[in-house]
């Protein structure tokens, strides 16, 4: 079975997921990364979609009708050609509004998904278009060399990853600030680079104004100096408004690291596969009264279970990848003999 991911391969400072999975598909599949000439000149069984924005999105208006029209032309093709396609849903819904004429581009390619991929079970599945299989996001343990581990700093509350509008990362700034916790010897680090400029002066400004230990290192990290800062932190906290599906979290979980994160169905649902000692919940907002609690409740790494993840492994879960995609393929040759 010949897959297609449009997914670019991998840099030093990119999200692993894909190539985790690309790699766990290596022996049951042709798996190959995104390339314009392999989409148009070479045939696939199934092509699997992951973050199609990029595909409609540009930031001058000529170039994104430009991608547009591509892109028509290439979903023209894979219809004639039968191809299945899947779609992972990373997210319930964009974090910026794409315009009008992405999200229509974003309909049309829904309608034609043979199946959906879901990341936890926390999806209106009655809403989609084409059916869902539930796979979860594997752990990233594989990656992690031992000697890109620190030892804990002690009492540090880490936020890390790329900074939109809405992690909330002043608000967890100012809720800290406020807080009591810098008197108690717990210091914030934000790490991560910001979407907009307007965004980094937020964050900056935010962390010039608390009260207590804030620092910040407002770009991208790669992987193994990430790791080392998570590694340093003593909890990590996700002040998202609203979350459905994060990297960050199983990052963090991949380098035994708790995480504080708001309730959600998402959340709720992570909390019962590691349990209330690595997820720790609170109701939103994030202010100074919820994150102190929840720091308070973070055990220390002797008190806390070791977190079994070996369900998560990505050679696991290729397998259920890999029904996915024989599902999908069964789909479209059914809906080609009607």
């Amino acid at each position: 079975m010949r897959v297609l991911h449009t997914v670019y391969p991998p840099s030093d400072q990119g999200n692993p997921f894909a190539s985790l999975l690309i790699d766990a598909l290596s022996e049951k599949t042709d798996s190959s990364y995104f390339s314009w000439r392999a989409a148009f000149l070479e045939r696939w069984d199934v092509v699997h979609f992951q973050w199609p924005e990029k595909y409609f999105v540009a930031g001058n208006p000529l170039v994104s009708l430009a991608k547009r029209l591509r892109f028509r032309v290439w979903m023209r093709l894979l219809k004639w050609r039968r191809t299945a396609i899947v779609l992972t849903i990373h997210n319930l819904a964009t974090h910026e509004d794409p315009g009008k004429a992405a999200a229509a581009e974003l309909a049309r390619l829904d309608r034609r998904v043979d199946r959906y991929v879901a990341l936890n079970p926390a999806v209106d599945m009655a809403g989609l278009a084409a059916p869902v299989d539930v796979i979860p996001h594997g752990h990233y343990r594989s990656l992690i060399p031992d000697t890109a581990r620190a030892p804990s700093s002690g009492r540090r509350i880490l936020y890390f990853g790329f900074i939109r509008a809405y992690k909330n990362v002043p608000g967890l700034i100012r809720a800290f600030g406020a807080s009591d916790l810098s008197g108690r010897g717990y210091d914030l680090r934000i790490v991560g680079k910001p979407h907009t400029p307007v965004i980094a002066a937020d964050v900056q400004s935010s962390a010039e104004d608390a009260t207590g230990q804030v620092t910040t290192l407002l770009k991208a990290l790669n992987d193994n100096d990430l790791y080392r800062e998570i590694t340093r932190s003593s909890v990590v906290v996700l002040p998202y408004a609203d979350l459905y599906n994060s990297g960050a979290l199983l990052m963090a979980l991949s380098l035994d690291r708790p995480v504080i994160a708001p309730r959600t169905p998402a959340t709720e649902y992570y909390q019962s596969q590691f349990g209330v000692d690595w997820v720790l919940l609170y109701d939103s907002p994030l202010d100074e009264s919820s994150l102190e609690s929840a720091v308070a409740s973070v055990k220390d790494a002797g008190e806390r279970a070791a977190l079994e993840l070996g369900s998560l492994d990505w050679p696991v879960l290729a397998i259920d990848y890999l029904r996915t995609y024989q599902v999908a393929t069964t789909h479209v040759g059914r809906r080609h003999r009607r």
